[in-house]
């Protein structure tokens, strides 16, 4: 009898085999590259600029679309609007692009910056559905050395650039 329950309780542990085996799939991939471009739809807009006796040093025009002060101690541009620069940036729809926008020279007394702390401007943007997005670069020209100054044309330049994040 005893060897009779031990054979049913053999017959009731269940047997398991195990098996591993490797499948092999193929997927296509293609990388599309879209490259980023900037188009300028606005130039960033002085005003003529001047000094007076009474101009001091430090003295500025913000190009933020918004009317500067109209002490001319105080002010290069008095009472008048400096526009910042319309920038449109395209490349893959729905894309996050870093925009970095720097500005930094002086020239004859005269200095272009981007912000009163001469830092570059660093901003996300997101493309849009069409694959594009716009920047407003705001720019600064203070006067920091008033004897250096000259009547004259100034030329300055400034970068924008973009990269996908």
């Amino acid at each position: 009898m005893k060897n009779k329950a031990l054979w049913s309780m053999f017959c009731f542990i269940p047997l398991t085999a195990t098996m591993a085996k490797e499948f092999n799939l193929n997927v296509n991939f293609e990388s599309i590259q879209t490259a980023l471009e900037i188009l300028e739809v606005n130039k960033i807009q002085f005003p003529d600029l001047s000094a007076t006796p009474a101009t001091t040093e430090g003295a500025v025009c913000n190009a933020n679309g918004i009317v500067n002060d109209s002490d001319h101690r105080y002010s290069l541009c008095p009472g008048s609007i400096a526009y910042p620069g319309l920038y449109r940036v395209t490349g893959a729809a729905g894309a996050a692009v870093v925009l970095t926008h720097t500005a930094d020279q002086t020239i004859n007394g005269l200095r272009l910056t981007t912000n009163q702390h001469a830092t570059p401007i660093v901003k996300t943007l997101t493309l849009d559905s069409s694959g594009e997005a716009q920047y407003n670069a705001q720019s600064i020209i203070t006067l920091i050395d008033k004897d250096s100054t000259q009547t004259a044309e100034y030329h300055f330049t400034f970068d924008i650039s973009v990269a996908y994040q």
